[in-house]
């Protein structure tokens, strides 16, 4: 065999390399076209790209001046609320929202939630606040949360048609660290000042994300240029709260733009203050663009991610690149293939005669391992049987011992010589099933009955998992025996003296499991899955002390797939190992040549 497989290795060698002109002709004609191809696809895929880029901005241009025009409207209100204030210094409830009913905010601003007053008291200052409310006969106000504290800014006024339920009047929002932020920071500089996400004391949304935009109310005629004088001319604030759902529902709406999704967040708190209907649909699109940036608005910082989506410019435009790349490859496919068959047309014949060859000498060395090998051994047990059952006088105790180990040496040549025919001769595709009605229970129990020898030797105990009826299947005996013993000869090699081997045989649906377990040394997971390729053998504590050709799992595994079936492994290092064969209790044969 190691004379022989050179020999057809380099035949096969001579053949390929005969057809190397050939195939480095056609590659180059297939390279230049191709590299044609990818060239004009490139230009027309950044041709594309530049074009989405173009249409993305323009939509984010345009989604940026819808939402800058919405809040300078709010910052308008916010000033016009606090003209009303100034010039009024005695307004009321009813007065705030006589004020506001014209502008019809439920029905054209739905996004805004409140628009109000909060007033700027000091500790001091609560009681006479509290006494004026009372005598105008808002009996029932009350400031909350409760508690000591040297500042409270408690809603005085509340616009409640404009979306709430006035249960905001009374409520602190100085209390609140992101409330009393924003208040501060509209002190400092003098403008406007928006919040980050806060939850609205109402009821009615109480669970939506919004924000609040601040402006300082002054006292009337009291200077307010700088920070010391805004600080002691502090009336309190003009609010309008707003919620970002709707806001940007609005703004979306607005600029109609329906392959544009947003998601923002909250940049010094990370929540997430709102994500349109659209963005996880349009993120999860193949060729999505995904941008992000972080933008201040009225002195908060915020994070906005952008989703394009493909459909940003036509579909005809952006199926272009791929159209001609698909078109360019087979037309270079196309070439090629055919420069290479008019090339290798006139060597079809002959590499067909150099593969006849190469199958010859495959049949010629089954024919040596059969005959040239197999038959000497055979004589060799024969004759070395004769002499130990007397035939040629009698032996001494070291003749004996001699010719038991000459006898056991031949045996295991035998078994490995047949393993390599089994192995040859799967290869060469010249194995045939010859399938019967075969009673599984029986077969194992005959096969644990043949090795019963081997497995006193090692003083192993074997337990039988078997049903107590026949269990019926079309097999073929003869490999499916084979089968059975090589599992069971690896169980009984691979686990130490004293161990436990258990032979089990289930009926599942349409199949018969047979499952092999044993306590032996067991596989490590990085190794269990080339314990079926062919020459393999598993190094282990006791692989030193067993013989074997390491085809033995590969036979096993290539009969099991014949039959229409496989074979797995489970197995735990130092804890024992488990193979499982599943066999289809009807026919599944693959087609088999003919012998």
């Amino acid at each position: 065999m190691r004379i022989i497989k050179p020999t057809l290795k380099s035949t096969g060698t001579w053949i390929k390399s005969h057809a190397k002109l050939h195939t480095v002709v056609a590659v180059l004609v297939l390279l230049s076209g191709l590299g044609a191809t990818l060239y004009y696809w490139h230009n027309l895929r950044e041709s594309v790209r530049t074009d989405m880029d173009i249409a993305y901005t323009r939509q984010v241009r345009t989604l940026g001046s819808v939402l800058s025009a919405r809040i300078q409207l709010y910052e308008n209100f916010l000033r016009g609320s606090s003209g009303l204030f100034t010039i009024q210094g005695t307004t009321t409830q009813q007065d705030w929202d006589t004020y506001h009913q014209p502008y019809e905010i439920r029905k054209n601003y739905p996004d805004i939630q409140g628009i109000g007053v909060s007033r700027y008291l000091h500790k001091d200052e609560v009681g006479a606040f509290l006494e004026r409310r009372y005598a105008q006969g808002d009996t029932d106000y009350k400031i909350f949360p409760e508690g000591d504290r040297e500042v409270y800014v408690p809603v005085t006024f509340n616009a409640q048609y404009a979306g709430n339920n006035g249960k905001s009047r009374g409520y602190d929002g100085y209390t609140d660290p992101e409330r009393r932020k924003a208040m501060d920071e509209a002190v400092t500089t003098g403008q406007p000042t928006m919040s980050g996400v806060v939850q609205l004391v109402s009821e009615s949304r109480g669970e939506r994300s919004s924000f609040i935009l601040y402006q300082p109310l002054y006292g009337t005629g009291q200077p307010h240029d700088t920070l010391e004088q805004r600080k002691a001319s502090l009336l309190g604030f003009t609010y309008i709260t707003v919620d970002i759902q709707t806001l940007f529902d609005e703004v979306i709406k607005d600029s109609q733009s329906p392959y544009i999704g947003i998601s923002i967040y909250d940049d010094e708190s990370g929540k997430l203050a709102y994500q349109s209907g659209n963005f996880t649909a349009i993120s999860q699109q193949k060729g999505t663009q995904t941008n992000s940036s972080d933008t201040s608005l009225y002195g908060h910082k915020w994070r906005i991610v952008f989703a394009a989506s493909p459909e940003i410019i036509s579909s005809r435009e952006r199926q272009l690149p791929d159209q001609a790349l698909w078109r360019g490859l087979l037309t270079c496919i196309f070439f090629a293939g055919l420069v290479w068959y008019l090339i290798t047309d006139r060597e079809r014949k002959y590499a067909r005669q150099k593969q006849q060859e190469v199958q010859t000498a495959k049949d010629d060395l089954l024919s040596l391992a059969s005959h040239q090998l197999r038959t000497p051994a055979t004589v060799v047990k024969q004759y070395v049987g004769m002499l130990l059952q007397g035939y040629g006088g009698k032996l001494t105790g070291q003749q004996v011992d001699m010719l038991e180990n000459a006898y056991e040496s031949n045996e295991r040549q035998l078994e490995i010589i047949n393993q390599l025919l089994y192995v040859a001769r799967l290869d060469a595709g010249r194995i045939t099933l010859h399938k019967e009605k075969v009673d599984v229970n029986k077969l194992l129990r005959a096969v644990a009955k043949d090795q019963s020898e081997a497995i006193k030797l090692r003083h192993h105990k074997i337990r039988f998992e078997l049903p107590k009826r026949p269990l019926m299947g079309m097999l073929d005996p003869h490999y499916i025996r084979m089968v059975v013993e090589n599992l069971l000869t690896n169980a009984i090699k691979y686990t130490p003296e004293g161990g436990i081997i258990t032979l089990s045989l289930t009926r599942l649906d349409n199949e018969i499991e047979i499952k092999v377990t044993d306590t032996g040394v067991g596989i490590s997971p990085d190794v269990q899955t080339n314990v079926f390729d062919k020459f393999t053998r598993v190094e282990n504590e006791l692989s030193t002390d067993v013989n074997g050709s390491g085809v033995g799992l590969y036979l096993t595994q290539q009969i099991v797939q014949l039959h229409g079936g496989r074979i797995e492994v489970q197995s735990e290092l130092g804890k024992g190992s488990a193979f499982i064969v599943h066999l289809p209790r009807a026919a599944k044969l693959r087609k088999q040549p003919k012998e």
